[in-house]
Parts: structure tokens; C-alpha cells; sequence
């Protein structure tokens, strides 16, 4: 709640997490994990650690980064019915920019320069700056209260 600067930003947040949760990405992501160990124990190899770094980054890294442009899609849409400018989401991501991150080879999620491109694409400019939540003095007062 602090790192957001207003109402809008925070919901940005909420409807991609939303997102994942309609889009069943645990759940695809959980039978795919099983699926492999079963197939590594099958083939004998389920204690090999270079079996589980290679079944990682080949199978479910680059499905968790096709997940995140799904959420961060759904997540705007969802965001701007719900009246919430959606450049929004882009401000909050902008300031995931300046945190440090793993390499993209080995991050479950896209590098975010790419999120923040995609998903001024995928702005509806009706809904791109127009909307509730963007009282940062306001959001700051309630959020003080909340969180201290």
C-alpha cells in the first residue's frame, strides 16, 4: 500500500493479481509442475538437480512470463471498467524499474521495460488517464492511517 502513490495505482495492483486468480494461472502452473516431476521420476531422474534447474527455465519460466502479460492484460481491462485510470499500472510499474532484478533468463516474470510497453499498447485511451483514484494527497492520509 505505501509503495503505490495513489488509490488507482494500488488497484492496478489488486486487478492483476485478480487477474491470475481468474486466468487460473496457480492452478495451470501446479498441474505443470506435477507433470514434470512425473515425468523426471519416470525417467529416473527426478533427484538431479540440473534435471530441475533445466525443467524450470525450459517449461515453466516461459510459461510464468506469458501468465504476467495475460494478468497485466486482463488487469487493465479490469482496471478501467472499474473506472481506474489505467496509466495507473504503468506509474506503479515504472517504479519497479528502479528496484534491482535478476537477470531476465532467470526471472519468473518479463523484464519489466517490456510490461511497461506492451502495456501501453493495450491502453484504452478513453480510460488512460481518466478515471477514479488519482488523489495522491488523499490516498496518502488514508494509507498513514492504515498502515503506519
Amino acid at each position: 500500500m505505501k509503495a503505490a502513490d495513489n488509490e488507482a495505482e494500488l488497484a492496478s495492483v489488486i486487478a492483476h493479481e485478480i487477474a491470475h486468480i481468474a486466468a487460473r494461472h496457480g492452478v495451470k502452473q501446479l498441474r505443470q509442475t506435477l507433470l514434470a516431476q512425473g515425468l523426471a521420476t519416470a525417467a529416473g531422474v527426478d533427484d538431479s538437480v540440473a534435471v530441475q534447474i533445466g525443467v524450470e527455465l525450459a517449461l515453466r519460466r516461459p510459461k510464468s512470463r506469458q501468465a504476467e502479460f495475460e494478468a497485466d492484460q486482463i488487469g487493465l481491462e479490469t482496471l478501467g471498467r472499474a473506472g481506474y485510470a489505467q496509466y495507473s499500472a504503468i506509474t506503479f510499474m515504472q517504479k519497479l524499474l528502479k528496484q534491482a532484478s535478476p537477470p531476465s533468463f532467470l526471472s519468473t516474470h518479463p523484464a519489466t521495460s517490456a510490461r511497461i510497453s506492451q502495456m501501453k499498447q493495450m491502453i484504452n485511451p478513453e480510460f488512460a488517464y481518466n478515471g477514479d483514484g488519482l488523489n495522491e494527497r488523499r490516498y496518502q492520509v488514508i494509507v498513514n492511517r492504515l498502515v503506519p
